[in-house]
Order: C-alpha cells, then structure tokens, then sequence
C-alpha cells in the first residue's frame, strides 16, 4: 500500500496535481507549489542530510524512469547519471521544488526525504 501512495504522489507531480496526502510539511493546505513564494522559510529550512539508496531507487523506479529513463540514462528528461547538479544542494533543490524545461515542480508532491532518497541512488550510480 505504501508504494501505491508513493507512486500516486509522484505521479501526481509529474503531472502538477496537488497531493495532500503526502509529506510531513503543510504545503497542500498553503495552496501547494502554487501558493508559496520563492522566499517561503520551508525552501530555507535545512534538506535531508542523506538519503537511502535502496528507497530511492524503488522511487525512481516508480516514477522518474518514465522521463529519465532506465538507470537514469536520459530519455524526455536528461540524463541523470553523473550529473553534476546531483552535486549542487542549491542547483538540485532549486530543480526539484520549481521544476525545469517540461519537468514539473515536484514541491507538495513528493516529501523532501523522498527527493533525498532518490538523489543517493543517483549519485550511486556508476
């Protein structure tokens, strides 16, 4: 059950639906990402220190491979593996919460600890 509402959220993201039911943090209540300002405390605050390959690659699995392809070798989106923005706290966040290109802003989607967990099985990635 878990990994349904773990793919229904990340799906929900991609396609720039509001997901109340998930994360710890009352973005969907604010209005989701279309109701916080650049300048919110909750982009402030500090991220998941680290995160847990094996769930995160249960995640990407779940959702990002549909864009990013298998093993994060680029597809729609680009590739992922050994990407440098993997590196950059600021860069990545930045991504992940506002969205880039034809990716959607996954803030309100997806908890920051999920993002986390999938960022370390991309950067344990040959």
């Amino acid at each position: 059950m878990r990994d349904v509402i773990i793919s229904i959220a990340l799906w929900t993201g991609l396609l720039g639906i509001s997901a109340p039911f998930v994360g710890s943090d009352a973005w969907a209540a604010n209005g989701g990402s279309q109701g916080r300002t650049k300048s919110s405390a909750v982009e402030s605050r500090p991220k998941p220190a680290s995160g847990d390959s094996i769930r995160g690659e249960d995640l990407y699995q779940a959702s990002c491979v549909v864009c990013h392809g298998p093993r994060a070798s680029g597809g729609i989106g680009p590739r992922l593996v050994g990407n440098p923005v993997l590196s950059n706290d600021q860069a990545f966040w930045k991504i992940v919460y506002e969205g880039r290109h034809v990716m959607p802003p996954l803030k309100g989607a997806v908890t920051e600890q999920q993002m986390a967990d999938i960022r370390a099985w991309l950067r344990s990635l040959p």
